[in-house]
């Protein structure tokens, strides 16, 4: 099994090497950033991967979702930021990470939908963040660099405000194609990942000696619920409103039962 695999900080808890869990099974961890891994799953170069909700929304013919697991946020994320040098309203050029699709689309949709705003967007190619108007960052950049500029906003804690809602940032998917030959195996994967997760959380010390950084992994959402499914349809109606995906999703899991959620 090739598992498209993220060494982010907020991955560290889906990391069943770390938390001494065997998979029981032959694997090779592909890593890479966000964007990459999305890619990676629909050339094909991993089976299973932890991929962005946008490029399931996107591609969601070609993949199931594994049950009980996400990077989500009931609030603040504090990895999801814009820096800026004026207030939010006030934004006329941006530059985007090109690491997280979702993050874009969270910040187009953020502009468009909640503030009627229509800023000039830019890719970041670079780190010279200090002479940007305002930059979109994500991850351990989010982090590091979250106090270089006047103005800071938590994408995140603004779709809570606007919707009461969590937000799903990304989503464990397996290729439809892969699954209907190793259920067995994505199965087991889906349960250590979930085992994994808890055991981190049981004892977080234990694998990271930092407390900001233990306080940060604790803040986010690790879970996969109705109440996030539902999040992540009003994201995709908003992606429709504007223009950014073109056809309403379905959101199905692995299980036997084949749940899906629909529109």
């Amino acid at each position: 099994m090739r598992i498209g695999w993220i060494d982010y900080l907020n991955t560290l808890p889906f990391n069943f090497e770390k938390t001494g869990i065997d998979l029981g099974f032959s694997y090779e961890l592909v890593k890479g950033f966000p964007s990459q891994i999305n890619r990676f799953l629909s050339e094909k170069k991993v089976d299973v991967g932890f991929i962005s909700s946008v490029h399931y929304i996107q591609n969601f013919n070609d993949f199931l979702i594994l049950s009980d697991l996400s990077i989500s946020s009931l609030n603040k994320v504090k990895s999801v930021v814009i820096i800026s040098k004026k207030p939010l309203e006030k934004i006329t050029h941006i530059y985007l990470t090109k690491e997280s699709k979702t993050s874009q689309y969270l910040t187009k949709i953020i502009f468009k939908v909640f503030l009627n705003k229509n800023p000039v967007y830019k890719p970041l190619s670079d780190e010279d963040i200090e002479n940007k108007e305002a930059v979109l960052l994500i991850g351990d950049k989010a982090i590091k660099f979250s106090d270089r500029k006047k103005y800071r906003y938590d994408l995140s804690e603004i779709w809570f405000k606007e919707t009461g809602l969590p937000f799903v940032f990304a989503l464990w998917c397996v290729r439809k194609d892969y699954y209907e030959k190793n259920k067995d195996k994505v199965k087991k994967l889906n349960q250590v990942l979930k085992t994994s997760k808890n055991r981190f959380f049981e004892n977080p010390e234990k694998y990271i000696k930092d407390q900001f950084l233990i306080n940060y992994l604790k803040n986010l959402d690790y879970c996969l619920s109705e109440e996030h499914i539902k999040s992540l349809k009003l994201f995709s109606e908003y992606l429709l409103e504007t223009g950014l995906i073109k056809e309403k999703p379905t959101f199905r899991f692995i299980e036997d039962k084949n749940e899906a959620y629909n529109f």
